[in-house]
């Protein structure tokens, strides 16, 4: 069957919609939730204050119910998300919310269809109780069972069961090698896809890299030509795991991530492999196979059982650029967070691997071409913070220099990286204006050296279009 043919493709798409449209009630539940154990700390359950806002809560989660039966929401130390996205948090209700049950040891809880007033109120109330308390009881899981709440449920914030006794790091890379294999073949094939399998192997690659993430990373440098798919899949998880974790993704968002990233390229089983290993120049019908494979892997991701629904997402989005290049074409859709993440980690992995028509590029050279020479392509706050975990310097930042001055980063090149070029800045009376123009890679001024960045890039990305631009 030729995968580019089924017009269902696009259904991940139209399932993106369709948590679009759940946003607004999502969030409003969920600040609603967050009032109702604020209220009932501060006044009690009989007070009318706490009864009217359960009221209003209940009458926000059965209208989300509706639209939607069964909410899993996992929780982040400030963050909630759904299907591993985060919810926006404009008001910081939800981010409060997230604060309190994080502090609770919860990591994930449900609301499902049929959820009654009196089961807010215990929610409400058990939520309500100091962490110490909580553990006294059994937390916050087991104090919920002795309230016969059924319909709001939660779960603790640590690795899955899957997650098997310790391993050593090689051992759990070659698995997740030949595990992917399989799955291509089984994904190829129209078989059943090892979901659970894949699971554990993520599992075990998480706890490996939370206790010392330079074993796997070092393994993922070791690069086969004849295994190039599965390698560059299992690369792709491990750097995403990592990054997700510094980005402050809990620990099932995490694992998600990884199972998702780990089949992000499935679609290419569905190209032939004389074309994705073909030394020269692709010709136009040779290109439009490659571009079909987004679709191709989210068709066949879509509806596996167990496996996240951020998996086909992914397959799907992983190509789509911010700028709107990439491919597939979906008019004015945004791809979701991780697939941004991943457009990154993706990219960069292929990059530093060798390739039939060119070799590898250093991890420097890499991230200083997404810098510099597809600055707009990427999410600019991940590309940011994915570039000063290699210390490299992207457009917008400021640095200092060992003259003492503060200049931006306003393009730089491929060739030296980490020599950037620099508009020095003048400030005075509140002001910020330009001074000359720098370029590390041809000037050998000692006063010009950078020294380190000014402060973390993400607090100066708001200002530093002025900046560039004084």
């Amino acid at each position: 069957m030729d995968p580019s043919t089924n017009d269902n493709v696009f259904c991940t798409a139209e399932s993106n919609i369709h948590q679009v449209e759940t946003h607004s009630r999502l969030v409003d539940s969920l600040i609603k939730l967050g009032v109702c154990v604020r209220n009932i700390e501060l006044y009690g359950r009989g007070h009318p204050v706490f009864r009217e806002a359960v009221v209003a809560a209940h009458q926000a989660v059965a209208g989300l119910l509706i639209v939607q039966p069964k909410i899993v929401i996992a929780v982040g130390d400030t963050y909630l998300a759904v299907d591993s996205f985060p919810i926006e948090d404009k008001t910081g209700g939800v981010s409060a919310f997230a604060r309190l049950l994080s502090t609770r040891k919860v990591g994930q809880f449900v609301l499902a269809s049929g959820v009654s007033m009196d089961e807010l109120v215990e929610f409400a109330e058990t939520a309500s109780m100091s962490p110490e308390a909580l553990e006294l009881r059994g937390g916050m899981v087991t104090e919920l069972q002795r309230r016969n709440v059924t319909h709001i449920s939660v779960s603790s914030n640590a690795l899955p069961s899957e997650s098997r006794e310790a391993k050593d790091p090689a051992d759990i890379y070659e698995e997740a090698l030949v595990l992917i294999e399989e799955a291509m073949k089984a994904v190829r094939a129209g078989l059943q896809v090892p979901v659970p399998e894949i699971r554990a192997v993520v599992a075990d690659s998480l706890r490996s890299l939370t206790k010392d993430d330079t074993a796997l990373l070092a393994l993922a440098g070791i690069r086969s030509y004849d295994r190039y798919l599965a390698e560059h899949s299992v690369n792709v998880s491990l750097i995403s795991m990592v990054f997700g974790r510094d980005l402050g993704l809990d620990t099932t968002t995490t694992l998600e991530l990884g199972i998702a990233a780990m089949l992000h390229d499935s679609g290419k089983v569905f190209v032939p492999a004389e074309i994705v290993k073909k030394p020269t120049k692709l010709d136009e019908e040779e290109w439009m196979q490659i571009r079909r494979h987004p679709t191709a892997g989210a068709r066949a991701l879509a509806g596996v059982p167990d496996l996240p629904a951020l998996a086909a997402t992914i397959a799907l989005e992983h190509h789509m650029y911010c700028d709107g290049s990439g491919y597939p074409e979906i008019a004015n859709h945004r791809p979701h967070l991780l697939s941004r993440l991943i457009a990154i980690v993706d990219t960069y992995d292929a990059l530093t691997t060798d390739r039939p028509y060119r070799e590898r590029w250093s991890s420097h050279q890499a991230i200083a071409w997404m810098l510099y020479e597809a600055p707009y392509r990427y999410d600019r706050e991940l590309m940011a913070r994915f570039a000063t975990r290699a210390n490299m310097y992207p457009i917008g930042s400021i640095v200092r220099l060992a003259c003492g001055n503060l200049a931006v980063v306003i393009g730089g090149s491929i060739k030296q990286p980490l020599r950037p070029v620099l508009k020095i800045l003048e400030v005075a009376d509140d002001s910020v204006t330009s001074g000359r123009i720098i370029d590390l890679s041809t000037t050998a001024e000692p006063a010009m050296e950078i020294e380190g960045l000014a402060q973390p890039v993400e607090l100066l990305l708001p200002y530093t279009d002025d900046l560039v631009a004084a």
